[in-house]
């Protein structure tokens, strides 16, 4: 999902339909660089380690605020432009693949709350290796967005 999500993201989401000229189009990226951030950091946060007693938390609090900046967004986006047909099926899917990974994590939750509070390393291999992967291209995605929303908010300024 997030090597489709990518791609895609970037010809609809990246303000390739003239989010560019919309007053919100800044608060946008900002959402999206958030957005990358935290999946850079939840990815090999799950796919690297286990997490134990009151760590466990960690995941599920990089989780929770995904959630919210991805309802965030949805008012944003909604408010600063029409979204193209791709881009709300899109969302869709993003919805969904963050209700697996919050179903998967929330089923692991009670056991890893038992024990004694320790990071873990995973076995080395196997998905770990594509989830820290996958957390490195979210991580660049996050810059990348980051600068274009710093972008647009300088455009903003010089044109009041």
């Amino acid at each position: 999902m997030a090597c489709w999500a990518a791609p895609t993201s970037s010809s609809t989401t990246s303000c390739s339909r003239g989010c560019r000229r919309a007053p919100g189009a800044a608060a946008e990226q900002r959402l999206h660089s958030a957005r990358e951030a935290i999946f850079g950091l939840l990815f090999p946060s799950l796919g690297l380690f286990s997490w134990h007693g009151w760590l466990a938390w960690w995941p599920a609090a990089l989780l929770l605020a995904e959630i919210l900046v991805s309802l965030r967004d949805a008012v944003v986006e909604g408010d600063t432009r029409r979204l193209p047909v791709p881009e709300r099926m899109l969302h869709v899917l993003l919805f969904i693949n963050l209700g697996v990974i919050a179903t998967l994590l929330l089923q692991g939750m009670p056991g890893w709350r038992t024990l004694p509070a320790a990071v873990a390393p995973l076995p080395a291999g196997g998905a770990g290796a594509w989830l820290a992967g996958l957390g490195a291209l979210a991580l660049a995605w996050c810059v990348r967005d980051a600068l274009s929303a710093r972008r647009l908010r300088l455009q903003v300024g010089k044109r009041a």
